[in-house]
């Protein structure tokens, strides 16, 4: 009997850190898609930017000549905000929740032109005010 009981102790154990080991890799998601512009024209060579909303901490992203951007490794655990600019154009921020379990969020980006507080705002920071 007392061999019985240390094998499923051991079944067991294996099972608790086989779950341990998916729960981990499961902690992070690719995110991807495409910039277009206020005619649905896919856009080359737009900022894409992703911020975790806890840490501050920013990445960037380049599209192809598709409009196409990705994220890899991105932490499942936290909230993010993502958008996109090119020169006088800006998409609006779309929110990623650490609540959502998609391991491959896609979201596509549209350009829109800056309306002039906008543009005063973005002049503004870069000039440290």
């Amino acid at each position: 009997m007392a061999r019985g009981a240390t094998r499923l102790a051991l079944l067991a154990l294996l099972l608790a850190v086989t779950g341990l080991a998916v729960a981990q890799q499961n902690s992070k998601r690719t995110v991807l898609g495409q910039v277009l512009d206020e005619n649905e024209k896919v856009v080359e060579l737009a900022i894409v930017h992703l911020k975790n909303v806890s840490t501050k901490v920013e990445w960037s992203d380049v599209t192809d000549k598709r409009g196409r951007y990705q994220f890899n490794d991105v932490d499942m655990k936290v909230d993010h905000e993502i958008f996109a600019e090119q020169g006088d154009r800006r998409s609006r921020t779309r929110s990623i929740s650490q609540f959502d379990t998609r391991e491959h969020v896609t979201i596509n980006l549209k350009l829109e032109p800056l309306k002039e507080s906008d543009e005063k705002k973005r002049d503004e920071k870069k000039d440290g005010g």
